[in-house]
């Protein structure tokens, strides 16, 4: 669950109105500049909450373009409207995916960064449950939802890449699209961790929607006119594959193993050749010293190196001494 306090149907809720929040998003993403009015993001230039974004002030400028579009896009309804939970959830994803970074920092927090910004300009953040709802997602979960908007971020791209071939009368990106989302959806299915059947029910409605959207758009693509182009996989399919080959590799495993350690036994044989000489010749000193202090000695070390094929040739008791070339 991504969090005690909030469910699952909560924290993903603007998922099932995404093509909303995503043209959005990607229009705030193009702000590059802070206005005179936003001159108090400049304070944000030397916080740490900052850690994983290269331009503090900016993306300050950003929280505020994409708050404004939000609550501005409600006053068409009432002049008293404000954010609703789905606004609320998509707020907190945005937050948690830009403020902590690749690696998802558990030390930022994102209702800290809300506070702060509040504080500097409470005309604009009037939202009175926007701090309450505002909180740091599991790891497991962000990565999930993550997946889950890069889909459908992929989708959108298809989309535009057909429209775009139809305008230019020749073939694209729409192939190259295509084969990102099939290998990406294989991945969000297999990488999923934490409460996955949830986010399953969430990757089959995607796989519906890639399917009822896109596949009548084949009549007219240039790159992209098989419909089966656009038919992704059931989960259950693609965690079966996984699971088979995962057994099929650790079985392989078990086998070239044993294997390639013999393989090296008789690749570095030679290089083993001069240390057992010098043991030879340490232990030829030795029974050298060992000859002047009687016959019980010179019986003992009898035995001679100069076959490296033997130690004793004595009767039934015969032993043989093994070249490691020999193996």
């Amino acid at each position: 669950m991504p969090d005690d306090k909030v469910s699952c149907e909560e924290c993903y809720g603007f998922f099932k109105t995404i093509d909303y929040y995503m043209p959005k998003a990607r229009s705030v993403g193009m702000k590059n500049e802070v206005t005179e009015e936003e001159k108090y993001c400049n304070s944000f230039l030397n916080d740490s909450i900052f850690a994983h974004v290269p331009n503090p002030n900016i993306f300050c400028a950003q929280f505020k373009r994409m708050y404004e579009l939000l609550h501005n896009s409600k006053k068409h309804v009432s002049h008293s409207a404000s954010l609703d939970d789905i606004d609320r959830a998509f707020l907190n994803y945005w937050l948690n995916d830009k403020l902590r970074g690749v690696n998802i920092d558990p030390s930022i927090c994102v209702n800290e960064f809300y506070k702060q910004i509040k504080a500097k300009n409470n005309e604009i953040f009037k939202d009175e449950l926007l701090d309450k709802k505002l909180h740091n997602i599991e790891k497991h979960e962000l990565e999930n939802m993550r997946s889950l908007y890069d889909l459908y971020n992929i989708m959108n791209n298809v989309s535009e890449a057909i429209t775009e071939e139809i305008g230019k009368e020749k073939g694209l990106s729409c192939l190259r699209y295509t084969k990102e989302c099939y290998r990406k959806y294989k991945e969000a299915i297999i990488n999923c961790r934490g409460y996955c059947p949830y986010f399953y029910s969430l990757i089959k409605e995607f796989k519906k929607n890639y399917k009822d959207e896109l596949s009548p758009l084949a009549e007219v693509s240039f790159s992209c006119k098989a419909k089966e182009l656009f038919e992704l996989p059931n989960y259950g399919v693609v965690l079966k594959e996984h699971e088979s080959v995962r057994i099929i590799r650790n079985g392989t495993l078990s086998v070239l193993l044993p294997l390639l350690g013999f393989f090296l036994m008789f690749k570095f044989s030679n290089k083993l050749k001069p240390f057992r000489q010098y043991i030879q010749e340490k232990l030829k000193s030795k029974k050298s010293m060992l000859f002047d202090e009687g016959e019980r000695e010179n019986e003992l070390f009898s035995y001679t190196f100069d076959d490296d094929s033997s130690i004793f040739n004595d009767g039934e008791y015969n032993l043989s001494y093994y070249n490691i070339r020999n193996y």
